[in-house]
């Protein structure tokens, strides 16, 4: 194995890219590996895969050949945007086990591991952690380390039987140059990256592998092809640097999968959903981040796309949640015959919040739990998924000192302030709400202050209030002239003879009390 201070590269190199953008197994089960598909560019076969092989199809044979062979073949035309769209979103996943990523279009990632082994616990558990996670996502790359990112992507490249070479130690891995002669020296010059003259001229000259070509003198490669492809062979031996240009991690997602037949049964989609709510997760996860809104869309090639967004009430990674509530939006939507393509997207994310638990996992924290906040988070969850986002508010503190003006409604699109979690000796009907000074105020009021009789001066209230604390003077509408004339009120909190507490206050002015609030 390297040491942590050798330089290492990973390269996936995605074959099969512009057949998986497609086909790519969502679900082992459904996945029809017996369906012939081909992938065309100017109507000549340029993926295909096994099962129209099987039938004797060829890369470059016409769609005519193609459906002569058997007529059940399934064309679709290659998608090269799709393919970089991809291509991106699967850098963006790779972020989780380094955060020097490039992408070599149209087809290759490189990732630079150079000290990431002692991380994964080696470089073969590191290389088959990758493996199988982007066999998880449905694609089924071949896999290849080296030295300098140029002889991974070579390496990889020549494999193509989806093999990996991942086997270095220490000593080898000393000297770049060597170690790298050693790994490409089998491979066919056809494989390098260069321009395709020079490759015919190389063939020519009877130079058919790497090996060979490597024991020419500089000068002479230098005098008869220039100094580009000087300067790509040194590049790849580790002789001078090779700088990529990495990837930053952009909080984004869209994910996508494309059926073969159309679907015309929103209940079959369970599966492909799942699938891509779980890359959603395994997105958040790596980057601790939640969302409180995603989106779907699902499209036909002869129809319109149909989008429909998932607000929630609460920032969230959670399947479970996230697959409930698609579930139920789906079951209202009757203006979608049939689809061919689904896909999830994801714009706005926040960080993940730290949940408070058990350091042991107890019970309350296992999978049938659920705290008595989050049934109510799980509560508005529906409505808003049944109701509507614009049918649902919530309360928020607005910047008055004035009672009546200091609260204003918080539209649901918006993500108001996280709900605290009722502790055991705390229910909605005790909250107080602090008010100037910490006076404390009630979280109810009514909507129109009410006017109390007087007994000796004092208020009454089907018996005689006893004051307990107070005043707390509030001026009114000085500055605001959609009242009539400026009020100033004293506020007290009082007693009823059963022990009610009430809200009240007196009109400086005139001397009358009214009832404001009401206390638990």
């Amino acid at each position: 194995m390297p040491s942590s201070n050798t330089p290492l590269w990973m390269c996936l190199y995605f074959n099969k890219l512009p057949l998986e953008v497609f086909i790519r197994k969502w679900n082992q089960e459904t996945t029809p590996d017996d369906q012939a598909v081909v992938i065309t560019e100017k109507q000549r076969v340029f993926r295909l895969n096994q099962a129209a092989q099987d039938l004797g199809i060829k890369p470059g044979n016409s769609m005519d050949t193609a459906y002569t062979l058997s007529d059940k073949v399934v064309g679709i035309e290659r998608n090269e945007d799709k393919e970089i769209s991809t291509l991106s979103h699967l850098a963006q996943w790779a972020y989780q086990f380094t955060p020097n990523v490039s992408i070599r279009a149209p087809d290759c990632l490189l990732l630079d591991i150079t000290g990431c082994t002692n991380l994964f616990k080696g470089l073969d558990a590191l290389v088959d952690k990758v493996n199988q996670s982007i066999q998880q996502l449905g694609y089924q790359p071949i896999i290849a380390t080296n030295v300098t990112p140029l002889s991974a992507m070579l390496t990889a490249q020549a494999l193509r039987k989806g093999r990996t070479i991942h086997e270095m130690n220490s000593n080898d891995v000393m000297i770049t140059e060597a170690f790298v002669r050693k790994t490409i020296s089998h491979i066919p010059v056809r494989y390098l990256h260069t321009d395709e003259k020079i490759i015919n001229s190389l063939h020519q000259m009877g130079v058919h592998s790497v090996n060979y070509l490597l024991t020419l003198p500089t000068s002479g490669l230098l005098r008869r092809f220039g100094i580009y492809f000087v300067d790509y062979l040194e590049r790849l031996l580790g002789v001078k640097s090779d700088p990529q240009k990495l990837i930053s991690p952009t909080a984004k997602f869209h994910h996508d999968i494309t059926f073969l037949s159309d679907v015309s049964n929103l209940e079959s989609l369970t599966f492909p959903i799942n699938r891509l709510l779980g890359e959603l997760s395994n997105f958040l996860f790596a980057r601790q981040l939640h969302i409180n809104h995603f989106t779907w869309h699902l499209s036909h090639r002869n129809h319109g796309k149909k989008s429909f967004s998932i607000y929630l009430a609460n920032l969230e990674n959670n399947v479970r949640i996230f697959l409930t509530l698609t579930r139920l939006k789906l079951d209202q939507i009757d203006d979608v015959k049939e689809i061919d393509n689904i896909a999830l997207s994801v714009n706005r994310f926040f960080p993940a919040r730290a949940t408070p638990g058990d350091l042991f996992q107890s019970i309350a924290h296992q999978g049938g739990y659920v705290r008595p906040a989050d049934k109510g988070i799980q509560l508005l969850n529906m409505f808003r998924v049944r109701l509507g986002p614009d049918r649902c508010f919530g309360l928020s503190e607005a910047n008055d000192h004035r009672p009546e003006k200091a609260w204003k409604l918080e539209p649901s699109a918006g993500l108001s302030k996280e709900p605290s979690a009722l502790t055991p000796t705390t229910t909605p009907s005790t909250i107080l709400v602090d008010g100037q000074d910490n006076q404390p105020r009630p979280a109810f009021l009514l909507a129109t202050p009410k006017a109390l009789n007087e007994t000796d001066g004092e208020p009454c209230l089907s018996g005689k209030l006893t004051i307990l604390k107070g005043p707390e003077r509030i001026d009114y509408g000085w500055w605001d002239q959609a009242l009539d004339k400026p009020l100033t009120r004293d506020y007290y909190i009082a007693r009823q003879e059963d022990g009610c507490l009430y809200w009240v206050f007196k009109y400086v002015a005139t001397g009358r009390w009214f009832l404001h609030g009401i206390f638990s």
